[in-house]
């Protein structure tokens, strides 16, 4: 009898398949026990390792012993004519098919029972169905909700992990709100230089301000071990803290102190500086000098400096045009009474970055603030992490890559709680193709740290687009929808930006109009509402809101760009051009409008200016050896850059050029995106001569149609000798079909709106 044979007679197979599928039944069983019951995940790991060993053992028992009516004797010791072994094969059988009937039942629950997970084609078509209406509950938890946009099981509960609770105001005056938020935000911006502690930020804390929760459901929502308590009151030059830690699984007290002190700057501190401290002890977590040396370094001595920082920080939490120019007086205030309020020069630095964004104010004025304000605070404290990473955002904005990646890294260093600095790490990261999985864990790192932050959230969307993992991104979006339905930045994602983002524009455009209203002096949201009219044709309808934008500020580059876009829509290529080199002009745009005067250059088929343009941004262009370097960041450019370079006399290099973007988008970037076919390699292919693999290309596209310029998608010279093709107009003809008929549904929008 052959050895496969034998296995079968002594019934291995069947043994081997039975314990299979038990042991998985019995781990599915195992998961929701142990999480029912808060077991450490030590439990899970030694079930898991056990069943592991088990595998060999039951085959090996299989093998060597067989089961008779005596009992379990050696195989060796069983006449073959006695033996039972075809019944105990048919028992087997039987209880295979029942362990596989539960198997199947089990799968049946899980998908049927489990909330819809996204995967529609266009986001908006199902979130505006799914969000959560007025006076309806998410059936989701905060960390349930986030767990399920990261594709992840609930969070591991970490023993050093702490929430500190906004502060309750026993104060008599209600103006002093501002200052027990400040001693709040304080107190976790302490902890969170403990690098062995995990520290949930401030602004999923506000989340629970008078909740009614309890601390274990708090806890078990936000994912942590522990839980703080605190209550303020000021009176007079005197102010009394009183905190208590709380350990969340049994509700007992680890520790509790009241402290009764004048009312200085350097006793709030000292304060802080004791609770960090006793926190650290009741948890364990281990101090090092350098964090020892941060959580005692007082801050300010100056009593009206900490005030003015503390309101200018509620401020800029706010994030509309208005607020943060109110926090940015409010912080120039601080460091005018006490020039040497390191902390307070970071957020000079951080309100003007963020002004560049939510603002007309002009771009170099807001950056050379920025500037002066870090170098001064690394100057008073060149340990200060949030001053590094603000340096990154600055040397970031000017193009220089390479100087702000250590700058990031630094910062995160020095401050490893520092959500902000891993948020914008992520986003710095996420402008690189190469780079978008570093992203992608840099703002999970930041979710994990604040959880219910709908920036952080919306960050992590924009890298989740990027990567084209289009699920993830939609639950993420659907997650910010629930939570936050109001705040800008979710009606700005909702709107269509990032641009590269499948979305139908009749669904977009609603979303930008709202954040129009509630930010009116933002010029960002009618810029991008007049290029998604353009994209539609809706040239009457984009013309409205240049006006909008002309009247916030016609020298804007808004404003130069949004008419430049109209002018190229209506073919007036020569005032398209002279449009955007007058946004180009503009001190309030950034370098990377040069590549706008490179398209429309391009489009004009002047490819000397082309190439002006394209040295004057980058001067070391045609170092060949920098490229590798350079594409990750510029796959959009490339393709018209090497274009450029051959009509304008240097084939080799535009065609090597052209060669290298092509090969990094069709082999490097698929690591690390799942759909990098809305990268423009079509131009690239059409540039090189390969038509075939051009209209390939162009018919994927239809699958990434809704980004506000595929109007443009084949009008560069490089697709002329395919203008022809039948596949090339079947392409044309159904991206304009479908911009038909989303103006059509905006049309019946505007009418349903008028009645």
């Amino acid at each position: 009898m052959s050895f496969f044979a034998e296995l079968k007679r002594r019934n291995v197979f069947r043994v081997g398949i039975a314990y299979v599928v038990g042991a998985w039944l019995l781990i599915q069983v195992a998961d929701i026990v142990f999480e029912t019951i808060g077991s450490p995940p030590l439990v899970m790991q030694t079930l898991l390792a056990v069943l592991a060993i088990g595998l060999p053992v039951a085959l090996f028992f299989a093998w060597a012993f067989e089961l008779t009516p005596e009992g379990v004797k050696r195989e060796k010791e069983v006449d073959r004519s006695q033996s039972i072994a075809p019944q105990t094969g048919k028992k087997l059988n039987n209880t295979i098919l029942v362990l596989m009937a539960l198997a199947i039942g089990y799968l049946l629950f899980d998908k049927f029972s489990a909330p819809t997970q996204p995967g529609s084609d266009h986001f908006s078509q199902q979130s505006s169905s799914q969000t959560t209406g007025p006076g309806e509950k998410s059936a989701l938890t905060p960390v349930e909700a986030i767990a399920q946009a990261s594709n992840k099981e609930k969070p591991t509960i970490h023993r050093q992990s702490i929430a500190v609770l906004p502060f309750d105001n026993r104060s008599d005056q209600k103006s002093d709100e501002y200052f027990v938020e400040g001693m709040h935000d304080d107190l976790l911006t302490n902890l969170a230089r403990i690098g062995s502690l995990k520290v949930i930020s401030r602004t999923s804390m506000t989340r629970y301000k008078d909740t009614e929760k309890s601390i274990p459901e708090i806890a078990t929502e936000l994912g942590v071990a522990t839980i703080m308590e605190g209550a303020v009151q000021r009176s007079g030059n005197q102010v009394r803290i009183n905190v208590q830690l709380i350990d969340a699984q049994t509700d007992e007290h680890l520790w509790a102190e009241i402290f009764d002190r004048e009312l200085t700057a350097n006793n709030l501190f000292a304060i802080q500086s004791e609770i960090s401290e006793a926190i650290a002890k009741a948890l364990q977590a281990t101090l090092s000098p350098a964090e020892q040396k941060r959580i005692n370094q007082l801050p300010t001595e100056n009593l009206a400096a900490y005030n003015a920082f503390l309101r200018g920080r509620q401020f800029m939490a706010r994030r509309s045009s208005q607020d943060l120019q109110s926090a940015r007086r409010e912080f120039e205030r601080a460091v005018e009474l006490d020039s040497g309020y390191a902390l307070a020069w970071v957020a000079v630095a951080d309100v003007n970055m963020l002004l560049s964004q939510y603002s007309t104010i002009d771009h170099g004025e807001l950056m050379a603030r920025q500037e002066s304000a870090v170098e001064k605070a690394l100057a008073i404290d060149d340990e200060l992490g949030e001053a590094h990473v603000a340096l990154a955002n600055i040397r970031n904005n000017q193009g220089l890559t390479e100087e702000a990646d250590p700058a990031f890294r630094r910062g995160i260093e020095l401050s490893p709680n520092y959500v902000a600095g891993h948020q914008w790490y992520g986003s710095f990261l996420s402008q690189a193709v190469d780079r978008l999985d570093e992203a992608v864990r840099q703002l999970d790192k930041a979710v994990e740290l604040d959880p219910l932050s709908s920036i952080v959230q919306a960050n992590r969307y924009d890298a989740l687009v990027r990567q084209g993992d289009f699920e993830r991104a939609e639950a993420q979006i659907r997650q910010l929808q629930r939570t936050d339905p109001d705040f800008v930045p979710t009606l700005l994602r909702l709107g269509g930006f990032p641009t590269d983002r499948r979305l139908p524009l009749d669904k977009a455009i609603p979303n930008l109009r709202k954040a129009r209203d509630l930010d009116p002096g933002n010029p960002l949201y009618p810029w991008l509402e007049g290029r998604a009219y353009i994209s539609l044709g809706d040239l009457d309808a984009a013309t409205t809101i240049l006006r909008h934008l002309e009247d916030i500020n016609r020298d804007h580059w808004s404003a130069m760009v949004v008419a430049s876009l109209l002018a190229l829509r209506t073919n007036d290529l020569a005032s398209a051009h002279e449009l955007a080199l007058r946004a180009a002009g503009s001190p309030s745009y950034a370098l990377n409008f040069n590549k706008d005067l490179i398209d429309t250059a391009v489009l004009q088929r002047d490819y000397q200016r082309a190439l002006g343009y394209l040295k004057e941004a980058w001067p070391d262009w045609q170092d060949a050896s920098r490229w590798a370097q350079w594409l990750p960041r510029n796959t959009g450019l490339a393709c018209n850059a090497g274009w450029t370079l051959m009509q304008a006399g240097d084939e080799t290099l535009g065609r090597a050029l052209l060669e290298q973007a092509r090969d990094f988008m069709l082999n490097t970037a698929p690591r690390h995106m799942k759909r990098p076919g809305r990268l423009p390699v079509s131009d690239c292919l059409a540039a090189l001569g390969d038509r075939a693999g051009a209209l390939d290309q162009l018919e994927a596209t239809l699958e990434f149609d809704y980004s506000f310029d595929s109007w443009q998608t084949g009008l560069g010279p490089m697709f002329d000798e395919l203008h022809d093709e039948p596949r090339f107009v079947a392409v044309m003809g159904e991206l304009e079909k479908r911009r038909n008929e989303q103006r059509a549904n905006l049309d019946r929008m505007r009418a349903e709106d008028r009645r």
